[in-house]
């Protein structure tokens, strides 16, 4: 019967010959009293862990050196003179690896290399990858509390102030570097493009928000569509509401103040991952805001058409926010809304001035008039969205997720005390950007590579 078990690291030879061993962890076996004793525990996987990379690292150590051959100064031959111990931070551990120092025989030169000085940083891009993933949807401390969960103990790399460090660095080099889709692009004949706007609380004492905007391009053809059906007092089932998620689209976000040149490239660019070309018909829905249109006429010399709609899911909303207090003008408000619902704003907009004369409280009449002017600023991109629903086109944006509340309300407005600088926002949009595309798990190696790791 079995009595012990023993972790042992062999070294060996090109040809497979052992020539040397290490002994990493001899543990008896017992039996079980709980199942806490099963297997080995978090804090001794740790153990092994650590044991296990520092046995691989004193083995690599002899390449960690300057790749030079002479002195930069006098041109005399260098040698090797002893090692200096230098921080790695692995995925789960933290490890003090040797790094070749190199001396000139003519002059004296020094050279005392680390392993940041040699690849740019000290961190794993494994481990940079699991701290934006984990900052992009939650806080920068709750995030370090994970992470160190994870690890069994406290880590300073792991602190909230090195991770948004990590965070800035990843997300504003994915900002100015967009990586292209590593796979073959098939051209889209449809494309439909949602652009809106959240606003985030400030930092800066002088503003109590400032907007983010969002852009989403997806194939129409992949929306998943979810029904839910609920049973009548007749016993027949009625549709309760359908919610559709998208299988596959590519996302884009900026926090700048920059005359929004950067969300317009950042949106070419995710139109072309879903098949942009100068053939693609795009589909633009807007909420109606000035900017958002701006965004969408940056397709315009990318495409063959783009067709701009007044995103539905928005005209209901203004008017389902009215509450006007008198039932009979409630009514006849409701009437316009079913004038737009067909295109047809002019006789909307007349309804609407009726009901209008027919206020005499303020607020009322204040509300009516901003939707007046709403429908008015937007007249030519009302279309009859009834008709659009029967042929199966797209016209609102109620169908898909919101692309504000899962880039920016889940991460930024979860707690009521969180506020920003669109300078530290910006580039944690740019992650949340990525993993929301589902480009995340075949460019993160390239983005975090080349923002944190110093060129060959």
């Amino acid at each position: 019967m079995v009595n012990k078990i023993r972790i042992n690291v062999e070294m060996l030879d090109e040809n497979d010959k052992v020539i040397g061993s290490e002994i990493i962890k001899t543990m008896r076996i017992k039996k079980p009293q709980t199942l806490l004793d099963v297997g080995y525990r978090h804090s001794e996987q740790i153990e092994i862990l650590q044991a296990l990379q520092d046995a691989l690292l004193n083995q690599q150590s002899v390449f960690f050196h300057e790749d030079i051959e002479e002195c930069p100064k006098c041109h005399s031959k260098l040698a090797k003179k002893g090692y200096t111990k230098s921080d790695f931070n692995a995925v789960f551990t933290d490890h003090k690896v040797k790094v070749s120092r190199l001396y000139c025989t003519g002059c004296d030169w020094k050279s005392i290399p680390s392993i940041l000085s040699l690849f740019g940083t000290t961190v794993h891009p494994e481990l940079s990858k699991l701290q934006c993933e984990n900052a992009a949807t939650r806080s920068y401390r709750d995030a370090a509390k994970s992470l160190n969960q994870v690890c069994n103990g406290t880590r300073r790399v792991n602190n909230h102030d090195r991770i948004k460090h990590t965070c800035e660095t990843v997300g504003n080099y994915a900002s100015i570097n967009p990586i292209a889709s590593s796979e073959k692009v098939r051209a889209a004949r449809q494309l439909c493009l949602q652009v809106d706007g959240g606003h985030v609380k400030s930092k800066s004492p002088d503003k109590r928000s400032f907007e983010v905007l969002t852009s989403v391009v997806f194939k129409p053809e992949n929306i998943d569509t979810t029904y839910s059906y609920e049973e009548q007092d007749d016993g027949e089932l009625a549709l309760k509401y359908k919610r559709g998620k998208l299988t596959s689209k590519q996302c884009a976000a900026s926090a700048l103040s920059d005359n929004l040149a950067h969300i317009k490239a950042q949106t070419i660019v995710a139109a072309q991952k879903e098949g942009l070309t100068k053939n693609t018909h795009v589909t633009a829905l807007c909420d109606g805001a000035k900017n958002c249109w701006q965004v969408v006429n940056a397709l315009e010399e990318k495409a063959r058409k783009v067709t701009r709609i007044l995103d539905w899911f928005h005209i209901a909303m203004k008017f389902q926010n009215l509450s006007l207090k008198d039932a009979a003008i409630q009514e006849n408000a409701k009437h316009a809304k079913w004038f737009l619902w067909r295109g047809k704003p002019q006789q909307a907009l007349k309804r609407l001035n009726e009901v209008l004369l027919a206020l005499t409280e303020k607020k009322e009449k204040v509300k009516i008039k901003s939707l007046i002017t709403y429908i008015k600023n937007n007249e030519e991109h009302i279309v009859n969205y009834e008709k659009r629903k029967e042929q199966g086109k797209c016209f609102t944006s109620h169908l898909a997720e919101s692309n504000v509340e899962s880039l920016i309300n889940q991460r930024c407005k979860g707690q009521q005390h969180m506020r920003w600088t669109r300078e530290g926002l910006h580039p944690l949009m740019q992650i949340r950007s990525l993993i929301a595309s589902n480009d995340w798990c075949r460019q993160w190696e390239q983005t975090i590579c080349g923002a944190t790791l110093r060129a060959a």
